[in-house]
């Protein structure tokens, strides 16, 4: 039976778009303080050469979950638009369709996760040396774990399909949490990579069980059934998903690929060194994805019913959102990112070139994060996935040609990683997202862009003042120019990146409810 949603509740999800992002920084928090305890505690209690085999299996890993082809990717669009109709059929023909192409998906990567973990000695055997045993029983647990989390990929799109971001993010949070002091104890103990394997294997297993159970609580008329698979249901998933695996695709040619081609021609030390800088990126990346996540099933919503004036004024309120994010961060890394790497890990790492170069070169790119999910939710991200193809294939092309003929170091891969990225989210993107939703060009850059630029810069002149006077002392110097400059821009913040609704309930709930 056919519903239609009430009014007391906001199938579009725009009611909850700040909370949703709110919660998705909270969720994310766990992860990046897992994120900088991890590396620091196995290069502690293992040594770096183990760090650096830590890498380059979740590198490995990470290209199985190519197999489930963007599927997982397409349901929360369209639970979002179907509970939006009220088509509660046609929701449980999606679902259960994604379902059981996602199962198959899940089986595939157990199978590749056996036989490249059996591969490895072959492969990477030089390299690795006497860790090779520990290698593969490493790739062997993180492949099962993504082999789970693949198989039940469709209930995490149920839940953000339905605008759940706080339970979603609590699940994921909870369960990483509760893996990560398994690890931290595994450590304490003694224990060495496999068993810290392990313990995220029976983590991720826990979360998915807790996933699937909330899933058929918050879905009204969820039913799941093999009886409800459609062939031609699923060919639509893959159509839609494969414009999102591109990018996916894209992202695996220019993170793990990377790692695995400074493993091969420099060592799992080099890789150790490389992948901490590159870590604190994709912190940053993840940390803008708390505005841009929210915007695919708003957006299906929106498209659904042709709202496109309420579809350009989020695309540039979530980018300026994100470059407001994004900028200050970037900075930070640009003028002290090799201290901060220094105070993170020690001394062996400390390298201020390889962050500086980073940060500026994926910066247009962190703060357009959102225009892959708008697109996404219009069903129109072809285009840029294949751009973004292409432009890791460049990196790539370029990598291989510093480290195999330059014989260039780390700086050198980072500048090879960074340009193709620099030139077409500066060029090509911008005028993508415009043409397609119909959005000025000019509107786009002065209101998305150059307003943050001008809000920061008292920060950025705060930063570069404290290199300055404190250039014995960069501790001091991130320390004086952190907390005078967000001084200065959480008040350039207030009233230009804080919607007034929510300054309102902030100063309720200060002044008022305290009273």
């Amino acid at each position: 039976m056919e519903r239609k949603g009430t009014a007391q509740e906001d199938l579009t999800g725009r009611d909850r778009l700040v909370s949703s992002v709110i919660f998705n920084w909270g969720g994310h928090f766990v992860f990046v303080i897992a994120g900088f305890i991890m590396p620091r505690m196995i290069d502690r209690r293992l040594g770096q050469e183990l760090l650096g085999v830590w890498d380059f299996a979740w590198s490995i890993v990470s290209y199985f979950g190519l197999v489930q082809i963007g599927v997982a990717s397409s349901v929360n669009r369209y639970v979002a638009r179907y509970r939006m109709t009220g088509d509660i059929s046609a929701l449980n023909g999606i679902v259960s369709s994604a379902s059981f192409a996602m199962t198959i998906s899940g089986v595939l990567v157990l199978g590749l996760t056996i036989a490249v973990s059996l591969l490895i000695p072959q492969l990477f055997g030089v390299r690795l040396g006497e860790n090779v045993r520990e290698a593969q029983w490493v790739v062997f647990f993180l492949g099962t774990s993504m082999a789970i989390g693949v198989a039940s990929g469709t209930y995490n799109g149920i839940l953000t399909g339905c605008h759940q971001w706080r339970l979603r993010n609590i699940i994921e949070s909870g369960w990483h949490a509760a893996s990560i002091s398994g690890m931290i104890i595994a450590l304490l103990m003694g224990k060495g990579l496999w068993i810290l394997s392990l313990v995220y294997l029976m983590g991720t297993a826990l979360a998915c069980a807790t996933r699937i159970s909330f899933a058929y609580r918050v879905c009204e008329g969820l039913r799941i059934h093999l009886s409800l698979v459609r062939l031609e249901t699923i060919r639509k998933l893959l159509a839609f998903g494969g414009k999102t695996l591109v990018p996916s695709v894209s992202q695996m040619l220019l993170n793990q690929t990377t790692s695995i081609l400074i493993l091969a021609y420099l060592g799992p030390a080099a890789l150790a060194l490389y992948a901490r800088p590159m870590a604190l990126i994709r912190h940053t990346q993840i940390f803008v994805k708390g505005v841009a996540m929210t915007m695919t099933p708003t957006i299906s919503s929106l498209h659904s019913t042709g709202n496109m004036e309420e579809i350009r004024t989020l695309v540039v309120t979530s980018i300026r959102y994100s470059f407001c994010l994004a900028l200050p961060i970037v900075l930070v890394l640009v003028i002290f990112g090799g201290t901060i790497i220094e105070l993170w890990m020690g001394p062996r790492y400390a390298n201020a070139l390889i962050p500086m170069i980073l940060a500026a070169g994926f910066l247009a790119r962190l703060g357009q994060t959102p225009i892959l999910n708008v697109l996404a939710g219009m069903n129109a991200h072809g285009r840029l996935g294949i751009a973004e193809f292409i432009t890791s294939l460049c990196s790539v092309g370029l990598i291989v040609i510093v480290l195999g003929s330059l014989r260039w170091k780390l700086a050198g891969v980072a500048v090879a990683v960074t340009l193709p990225v620099t030139l077409i989210n500066t060029t090509y993107l911008p005028l993508l997202i415009c043409r397609l939703v119909g959005l000025d060009t000019k509107r786009y850059f002065l209101s998305a862009v150059v307003g943050p630029v001008i809000h920061v810069l008292p920060f950025a002149v705060c930063l570069v003042v404290a290199r300055i006077v404190f250039r014995t002392q960069p501790l001091a110097g991130l320390a004086w120019g952190g907390v005078t400059g967000s001084t200065i821009l959480m008040v350039s913040y207030w009233k230009y990146a804080i919607p007034k609704s929510v300054r309102t309930k902030l100063i309720e709930r200060l002044f008022y409810k305290t009273s």
